[in-house]
């Protein structure tokens, strides 16, 4: 078997394993992109490379030059650290030649199927301590994903993102793996989320299913599996609205959940606040110290401590850290893939790429590595889909 089926293998079983453990994905996405510099170049590798990832090139250079004016530089190299994915990924993709639709299905479907695997595992396990402790409780966010160590907001990007790909699937495509078992792993996927999804991801999913729903009162050809993602968008959307309103994890503070309270408002204010300059930040590697000073020093010890907060808003987050220059970095990162998805009329991209701008408002995302892997890998999939021929499926006008 030719090495570059080896490679592509790898990249998919890398996907695979991105929902299931943090700690298999990073070591595994650094065996592949060793394996990348034995895969042999086009002549034009490197110039292509530049092309296909210079704003990638361009964020993580803002966190190098703000390790320049950052006094802990433990922090900072654990920062860029956390960031690997983000040089690990354009290097490994671009060794992959004819990156094509096909491909582009294959690593979709890799994901979402270790994502069932990562959420069948956290809901044995649930309904195993359900069994021990009787506790609804343990049914409900980071008690849900603790035994695969993954914070709940992550998992809730990962679910939110498998069903706007599965409403896609059913709405525009024909996959070899049939309508039924695609339609069960919505409804499985989609009940998992309203165990692990806060407020953020429900907006999201509100945009993903209005999307789907108008899409289909506004045309006039009407398939069978346009009429069934019409009815699933309707049913997800109308079941997500009534639990929400209920409530019915009264038990949970989890931040991003329906526990008793929480305060983005003040951290909000307090990463506006405690920006001595709005040019340039704190620095990358001193967020964390300054922050936790604001925190002691105005009454806000409930966020400061080892696990101090961040500002649980990616944009602030980096203005804060970074200055100004980083909310540029940021805004490209995530502006130009879905320029180009407007631009070629990907309607995928779009519906992708504009929910990590809800994201972004709620939540720092690329905080840990689980967000900066998917992420990542999202940015550069599309990116290198675009550049290696025009977008083929479903070039539907919106």
């Amino acid at each position: 078997m030719k090495k570059s089926v080896y490679y592509w293998r790898s990249i998919l079983l890398l996907t695979f394993t991105i929902p299931l453990s943090q700690f298999i994905s990073v070591r595994l996405l650094a065996l592949i992109f060793i394996f990348s510099f034995f895969i042999k170049a086009d002549s034009n590798d490197f110039t292509r490379l530049l092309r296909r990832s210079w704003d990638v090139i361009f964020y993580l250079s803002v966190l190098l030059i703000g390790l320049i004016y950052s006094f802990d530089l433990n922090v900072g190299f654990k920062v860029i650290e956390t960031s690997f994915s983000f040089l690990a990924l354009p290097i490994v993709l671009n060794k992959v030649s004819h990156f094509d639709k096909r491909k582009l299905h294959h690593v979709f479907l890799s994901f979402i199927s270790g994502l069932i695997l990562a959420c069948s595992i956290c809901l044995v396990f649930s309904l195993y301590s359900f069994s021990l402790k009787g506790d609804t409780s343990v049914f409900f966010y980071e008690n849900f994903t603790q035994v695969i160590s993954y914070q709940p907001t992550y998992m809730a990007y990962y679910i939110s993102f498998s069903i706007t790909v599965g409403l896609y699937f059913l709405y525009y495509e024909k996959l070899k793996i049939g309508t039924p078992l695609l339609i069960g792993i919505l409804v499985f996927l989609f009940a998992v989320s309203m165990l692990t999804a806060g407020r953020t991801a429900y907006i999201s999913m509100l945009f993903v299913f209005s999307f789907f729903i108008l899409k289909f009162l506004f045309e006039e050809e009407r398939t069978l599996s346009k009429k069934l993602t019409f009815a699933f968008a309707v049913f997800f959307l109308v079941s997500m609205l009534v639990i929400n309103h209920f409530n019915f994890n009264t038990t949970s503070t989890s931040p991003d959940g329906g526990g008793d309270y929480w305060e983005r408002l003040s951290l909000w204010k307090s990463a506006i606040d405690a920006n001595p300059n709005i040019i340039f930040g704190v620095g990358t590697g001193d967020y964390k110290k300054v922050m936790n000073d604001y925190y002691n020093s105005h009454g806000l010890t409930q966020f400061s401590g080892d696990n101090s907060l961040n500002a649980h808003n990616q944009f602030l987050q980096l203005l804060f850290s970074n200055g100004l220059i980083g909310v540029f970095s940021i805004l490209i990162l995530i502006i130009r893939p879905l320029y180009l998805s407007v631009r070629y009329q990907n309607i995928l991209g779009i519906l992708v790429f504009f929910s990590f701008l809800i994201y972004s408002m709620t939540e720092v995302f690329l905080g840990r590595y689980q967000g900066v892997v998917f992420f990542a890998l999202l940015h550069q999939i599309f990116i290198h889909f675009y550049y290696s021929r025009q977008p083929s499926f479903s070039l539907k006008e919106i």
